[in-house]
């Protein structure tokens, strides 16, 4: 059996190990990355308060060329709507159906959106996250299978500001619509979830 071409498997060939060396790759990776940030900026103690901000700042600087930013460019804290219109709270100044681009008053507010606008507004100072509103429920049942693809699983890229990368999960439940003057959710069966 000397001259068998077979050699037995070995524990290092296992997939373990290999997402282990990807894993450790990508960390040097992402290190070198950081130290390219740095640049000369090795005078200063590591352990100290100017240390630890110059290398926070160099590993954000790095996380956003990662993304495809530029971390020199100064950021815009103006975000801007599905027509280009200035968004404050999500929101346009000309609030327009989401379905058939009618004007409408913002009675009709979709529940997921909502929810998820609340959900981001939390953990990102600055977001493009536009509420949707719709002219009547017909409207919004209409157009639910184009609609329902917004709420699926999100993630908001880092800024200078902050340098996470952060997550959101798709809201769970029906389709639903929040009447902003009863102030109530109404809940359409019709209008079933994607399943991600």
């Amino acid at each position: 059996m000397a001259n068998d071409p077979y050699e037995p498997d070995d524990a290092s060939d296992s997939d373990e190990d290999a997402r282990a060396r990807r894993a450790k790759d990508a960390r040097e990776r992402f290190e070198r990355d950081v130290e390219d940030e740095l640049g000369d900026a090795t005078d200063v103690d590591e352990r100290s308060w100017e240390g630890f901000w110059r290398r926070a700042t160099a590993e954000n600087a790095a996380k956003m060329r990662r993304a495809g930013l530029d971390p020199n460019k100064a950021e815009s804290k103006v975000k801007f709507g599905r027509h280009g219109e200035k968004l404050d709270k999500g929101k346009c100044a000309t609030t327009l159906c989401f379905g058939c681009d009618a004007r409408c008053d913002e009675t009709f507010e979709c529940a997921q959106c909502l929810e998820i606008y609340r959900a981001r507004a939390k953990k990102v100072a600055f977001d493009a996250w536009e509420r949707a509103f719709f002219c009547s429920c017909e409207c919004y049942i209409a157009n639910w299978d184009e609609h329902r693809r917004r709420h699926g699983p999100s993630t908001a890229g880092p800024t200078k500001m902050d340098g996470a990368v952060h997550e959101f999960e798709a809201p769970p439940g029906l389709g639903a619509l929040w009447h902003g003057s009863d102030l109530r959710r109404l809940e359409f069966e019709e209008c079933a979830p994607m399943m991600y």
